[in-house]
């Protein structure tokens, strides 16, 4: 099964990368920037090429660079604080406007209203402060500033929003991005726990199926090889027809055996016809079995026509058999030559019920035969899925009686006869 594709996460190169790359553009448009501020100044004052006052601005400007750049770096302690300081650096100084651009469109990706608007006022402020102390150091020192302060307050207002919008558009794309990559996650962990249950379902399914096939076919073998060890009186004949019974056992457990554990390498048997699984039709054979083996087995049908019987769904006489199956093992392996009587009553449309009935020995067999003690367990289970229940237990008049019932379930477009109820 292939789970659902998981949203790589970018590696730590890649991380880095991205942040220099980044970083780098920004400085790169601040110093277009500023060879454009002081190309301008110098062009139109040649006389302040050799000036201390605009080498010591120079000089500032750059510094301010560094400072911001570093400050930029370490942004993520403190997203707000460091971002102002940015701007607060970056005031008066024209090669530090790409880097104070970029940490507001970082701030802006957090999409948190109580950062942006005041940064964006601050930075709306810190413009006008830096345009003219450089209008008033570089530029154009006489000019009247009423009018440009109106004009860069705009133009400012008008950048802020574009930075915004931006930043926050990557950060909805981040966000969802990051979501997608946690429902991935979660999906992906999903789909390996419906795997692991089904494995582990199919394996109890497998252990069940291998305990009901194989219990039967055992205990005979077991208490046919018994009588051949204990019983010194019989003749060759019987010894043979005892033997036969022996092979014949161990034989059809070897091939159920292998049937089962097929199921094991056989990846693509996923229908419930292709699997080794007999039904109540085969009950006779069940019962002739076990009265070859020396216990006396009563059928009674209850108000159940035969007729009845072979219209039982599938999944019903599954059941059925196996809890046929499973009480007459515990039946030879507890109570060994003992009668067993097996009533079967019900109706179509209602319930269809089984009653297994053995009395129980005084002492205990000589000879016990291994038992797991879960047989029942797993019957009771089995049938609790399905809609049914199953009671077992020892009665005060010396007997052990099982008590199966399931819904019997009527196809559609079978009307249910008068003559089958109960």
């Amino acid at each position: 099964m292939t789970g659902p594709a998981v949203l790589p996460r970018p590696s730590r190169g890649r991380r880095v990368w991205a942040h220099t790359w980044r970083l780098a553009v920004a400085v790169l448009v601040g110093v277009v920037v500023a060879v454009a501020t002081y190309g301008v100044t110098l062009e139109e004052q040649p006389g302040r090429a050799d000036s201390p006052g605009l080498m010591l601005w120079f000089l500032l400007d750059l510094v301010c660079m560094v400072v911001c750049a570093v400050l930029y770096v370490a942004r993520r302690q403190a997203p707000l604080a460091v971002t102002g300081a940015v701007i607060t650096v970056g005031t008066f100084s024209t090669f530090s406007a790409g880097i104070t651009t970029l940490a507001v469109l970082s701030l802006a990706t957090r999409r948190r209203w109580a950062e942006i608007v005041p940064v964006g006022l601050l930075w709306c402020g810190a413009t006008l402060v830096g345009e003219r102390a450089i209008s008033n150091h570089l530029t154009d020192p006489g000019r009247e500033m009423a009018h440009m302060d109106l004009t860069v307050l705009v133009v400012q207002a008008v950048y802020l929003a574009l930075v915004v919008v931006t930043g926050m558009f990557i950060g909805g794309r981040r966000a969802l991005v990051a979501s997608l990559r946690e429902q991935a996650a979660i999906a992906r962990r999903e789909a390996d726990a419906r795997d692991d249950g089904a494995r582990a379902a199919e394996r109890n399914r497998i252990a069940r199926e291998m305990h009901d096939v194989l219990a039967h076919r055992l205990s005979l073998v077991a208490l046919h090889s018994g009588a051949l060890e204990y019983r010194a009186g019989l003749d060759p004949e019987q010894v043979r027809e005892t033997a036969a019974v022996v092979r014949e056992n161990a034989h059809e457990a070897l091939g159920e055996l292998r049937e089962v554990l097929g199921l094991l390498r056989d990846t693509t048997a996923t229908d419930e016809q292709s699997r080794p699984q007999p039904t109540f039709a085969q009950v006779d054979e069940l019962l002739d079995g076990t009265r070859a083996a020396g216990s006396p087995v009563t059928f009674v049908l209850d108000r159940v026509g035969e007729d009845d019987l072979a219209r039982l769904p599938a999944s019903t006489s599954r059941h059925l058999y196996r809890v046929v199956q499973e009480t007459l093992t515990n039946a030879r392996k507890h109570a060994p030559g003992a009668p067993v009587h097996v009533r079967l009553h019900g109706a179509p449309g209602e319930r269809i019920a089984l009653e297994v009935t053995n009395p129980v020995p005084t002492t205990a067999p000589t000879t016990a035969l291994p038992t797991s003690g879960w047989g029942l367990t797993g019957l009771a289970e089995r049938l609790d899925l399905t809609g049914g229940r199953l009671e077992a237990g020892r009665q005060p008049d010396g007997t052990f009686v099982v008590r199966a019932s399931l819904p019997w379930v009527v196809p559609a477009e079978e009307p249910v006869t008068e003559s089958s109820g109960v």
